[in-house]
């Protein structure tokens, strides 16, 4: 999507920017592990390649968070300063409430989410002894 914006300013669909790379990376990850997960119909097979592939992924998590910060850029930080990378918060009073604020709603969205995902995988192991129950 940032390719639309790209274009304009850079005169460039895609610029090879560490930030931008390494933020596709951790996308095709994902996509990959959405793939993976579809792909296998055991339940416990899938778990496990799941969580393996989820280990194996999250390697380029720290990567692109060190490669943001050592490699010089054209975005700018946002938190942290660029010369020092301590990570402390330079952003204004109204960036902060607002960041706050998204990252309460998306930790309560994603206990909400978690909880009927919980539930329906109850539901659906109830399910199962019934259909068994019914059958045997």
């Amino acid at each position: 999507l940032g390719s639309i914006w790209a274009r304009p300013i850079w005169n460039t669909w895609w610029t090879w920017d560490p930030r931008l790379t390494t933020a596709a990376i951790v996308e095709l990850v994902y996509a990959a592990y959405l793939l993976l997960r579809q792909g296998i119909e055991e339940p416990e097979r899938r778990a496990r390649f799941g969580a393996v592939y989820t280990i194996l992924g999250f390697v380029s998590v720290p990567i692109t968070f060190i490669s943001i910060r050592l490699l010089r850029t054209i975005h700018p930080v946002v938190i942290g300063n660029s010369s020092g990378g301590d990570g402390s918060f330079s952003m204004t009073g109204d960036m902060k409430l607002v960041f706050f604020f998204s990252l309460f709603v998306f930790t309560v969205l994603f206990v909400d989410f978690l909880w009927h995902r919980v539930r329906l995988g109850n539901l659906a192991a109830k399910v199962e002894q019934l259909r068994l129950k019914v059958s045997g």
